[in-house]
């Protein structure tokens, strides 16, 4: 099934909408208001903000483990250049939350030499 005129299958649609709704549904819990764009043609699916903390979040699903960084930065390339210029422009915090169907989420915050792993237990 393909949703018309955005040559996306509906299946991938769909399971990439619910990470995202996982994923504002963790930042939420942690009392964020979170403002979500729906259809994302752009580079984040998530802008949230607590207490002039502004946090951009670009989500991720694959079922694929992925090892380590390195990992992510080569399957997820393109997308992490586009962050990467996010974080130029807004100087502010930007992250990859990538969801593992066996190892759930890990989480990556990007910067312009690349990206680092970070703790679960600040997310």
């Amino acid at each position: 099934m393909f949703l018309e005129g955005a040559g996306v299958s509906t299946g991938n649609y769909t399971r990439g909408r619910r990470v995202e709704y996982l994923a504002r549904d963790r930042l939420r819990q942690r009392g964020f208001c979170v403002i979500r764009s729906a259809g994302s043609r752009t580079p984040v699916d998530l802008v949230a903000g607590k207490h002039r903390q502004v946090l951009f979040v670009q989500t991720k699903r694959t079922r694929r483990p992925l090892s380590d960084a390195r990992s992510v930065l080569s399957r997820f390339q393109s997308e992490i250049t586009r962050l990467q210029e996010v974080y130029r422009k807004v100087e502010l915090p930007v992250e990859l939350w990538v969801y593992t169907d066996r190892e759930g989420w890990r989480f990556f915050t990007v910067h312009p030499g690349g990206i680092a792993e970070v703790s679960e237990d600040d997310h």
